[in-house]
């Protein structure tokens, strides 16, 4: 066993330089007593706007808060939202919040997102819309027909780009490939403003409703109540730190790719695990470093094995929201009703990967799995 000290999963990266910056920007919010929608929100959102290439981005408190506002300004109300079962809950459960029925689907063995085929089969007189989840910021290859079949059908899409910030197919950047799009900003992510999230969408009538939704229905810059909403609201010192770190997004995505490659040459000696690589002309963050263990092997077990060496792992995601105990009980979901998510799932796990990871800290994590497996 080594006596290594134990890795984190993940942690936010803020350079050391940074710092003296975002603490003058810290204390001019404080002087000046705008300690929400202010002008440190408006420059955030601006510069969002235009890292995706979309017209609008609307900070929020949350992740979650987008996927919520868009499916409740496209009236998903008693009617159904199709999701992956392998993402955060946060994908199912925006589509209840709103009023409508997350209907899972199945998973991809290459993407680990759902594939057209799953969500077809799955359409029926009361979908709405399409949740398209960007699993550890790998884009589906096929997303351009998945967007293709929502507009034939009259279906808006969504992307979840929780894990995707950065990302991008064909030149094209994850949170402009759909009708609207939700980013996390939480410590873990790609980028971090310590809590909040972002929607992203070229919908002038979307973008004015998550406004005023954020701000309890208030007009937007205004006194009447126009709606009902709600505070989800991103204040002035998160909306900074979230500036400062869009800043460093290439810079970030650039040090997580080598940080994947290196992961990838060194466990090229583990021919019988596979690894979730992108396609050619996509740019993945990385946000997770996923890899499927071999048949027969118990996730649980080799992480317990792992945590010894000073290796701690995560998934993307076990359980599934299906298996989840409020999900069984309230939708009747059970055991064998997605098996593909099912066995892959149950041999996924996820290495550590961020910003400060040392290639030695890699060597040791893929020396510890070898030694294991």
């Amino acid at each position: 066993m080594s006596t290594r000290r134990s890795l984190p999963k993940a942690k936010p990266h803020i350079p050391e330089e940074d710092l003296s910056p975002l603490l003058d920007d810290f204390a001019a919010i404080l002087r000046s007593g705008q300690l929400t929608r202010g002008e440190y929100l408006d420059r955030f959102e601006s510069a969002f706007a235009v890292c995706v290439g979309t017209k609008h981005a609307v900070g929020l408190s949350s992740g979650t808060a987008p996927l919520e506002i868009a499916l409740r300004h496209w009236n998903v109300e008693d009617g159904e939202v199709i999701v992956p079962t392998n993402t955060f809950i946060a994908s199912a459960n925006a589509a209840i919040l709103a009023g409508g029925r997350p209907v899972l689907a199945d998973i991809s063995p290459t993407t680990l997102s759902s594939t057209l085929r799953e969500i077809r089969e799955r359409v029926t007189a009361r979908t709405r819309a399409v949740v398209a989840v960007h699993i550890a910021g790998l884009i589906d290859p096929e997303i351009d027909d998945l967007a293709a079949f929502c507009r034939e059908h009259d279906l808006f899409l969504l992307e979840d780009a929780a894990h995707a910030h950065g990302a991008s197919l064909g030149g094209r950047k994850a949170g402009s490939l759909g009708d609207a799009a939700g980013f996390s900003f939480f410590p873990t992510k790609v980028i971090t403003s310590g809590e909040g999230g972002m929607l992203t969408t070229d919908d002038d009538q979307l973008a004015a409703f998550a406004r005023s939704f954020r701000c309890h229905g208030l007009a937007d810059q205004g006194r009447d109540l126009v709606r009902l909403g709600s505070n989800y609201r991103l204040p002035e010192l998160s909306a900074a730190l979230g500036l400062k770190q869009l800043q460093r997004l290439d810079e970030f995505v650039h040090e997580r790719s080598r940080l994947a490659a290196l992961y990838a040459d060194h466990l090229r000696s583990l021919p019988e695990i596979q690894l979730f690589l992108p396609i050619a002309n996509q740019v993945h963050p990385y946000y997770k470093f996923p890899v499927l263990l071999p048949d027969g092997c118990d996730r649980q077990r080799v992480g317990a094995q792992l945590r010894e060496f000073g290796v701690p792992v995560g998934s993307v995601y076990w359980p599934p929201i299906h298996l989840e105990p409020f999900y069984r009980e309230r939708f009747g979901y059970r055991e064998g009703d997605f098996p593909v998510a099912e066995e892959l799932l149950h041999r996924t796990i996820t290495l550590p990967l961020f910003v400060g990871l040392s290639d030695a800290d890699v060597e040791h994590v893929c020396h510890s799995l070898r030694e294991i497996l």
